[in-house]
């Protein structure tokens, strides 16, 4: 094989790479809005049909992203803010937030009925809690369930410290990660409360 031949393949291979990347690279760019639709539509909908009512709307598609920090890289920090509407008027946001669990951290939807500005409540999107005692608290209406009704303003800390989280028997450590959370949550809100209602 003469050395011209090597160079013709070469070519060749390197011209159908690039096409074939190219075209992979456009496909990823057409689908990336469904593909992150179908994501939320699969994952955080559940926990939003759970925690909102009496709307008109799809709050997945009524949604928006807000930037509310920068990781250790630099690099931004987004939430997306679900609207819940009833004659075109916002009636709540949702939200997620996380806290440190057992196992990492637990994601929490949290739902902010407006203008009440009071809990419409919270569930819980993702986690690696131990099934049988952390998932177990963090799928507990009677846990999710008490912090329904408290303003934004409340301190959700656990009792022991002061707050109005009553922990889930033996899942403190699961109970404390969702208090992070909320409280967590409870930051966003305030702190950018005019982006995510202007």
């Amino acid at each position: 094989m003469s050395f011209r031949e090597i160079l013709k393949m070469i070519v060749v291979l390197t011209i159908v790479s690039g096409v074939c990347g190219g075209g992979l690279a456009v496909v990823k760019m057409a689908t990336a809005e469904q593909i992150e639709y179908q994501k939320i539509k699969n994952i955080k909908e559940p926990a939003l049909k759970a925690i909102l009512s009496g709307y008109d709307n799809d709050p997945v598609i009524d949604r928006k992203v807000l930037v509310v920090g920068t990781d250790k890289k630099g690099k931004p920090i987004e939430t997306t803010i679900f609207y819940a509407k009833k004659g075109g008027e916002v009636i709540a946001v949702a939200f997620e937030a996380y806290g440190g669990g057992f196992e990492g951290d637990i994601g929490i939807m949290i739902a902010i009925k407006i203008p009440d500005e009071v809990l419409d409540g919270i569930a819980a999107t993702t986690h690696s809690e131990t099934p049988s005692v952390g998932g177990v608290a963090l799928n507990s209406p009677d846990f999710l369930d008490q912090v329904k009704g408290k303003s934004v303003g409340e301190n959700f800390g656990l009792s022991s410290e002061g707050g109005v989280i009553n922990a889930y028997s033996g899942a403190t450590i699961s109970s404390a990660g969702a208090s992070k959370a909320i409280k967590s949550g409870m930051e966003i809100y305030k702190k950018f409360k005019s982006e995510i209602l202007g």
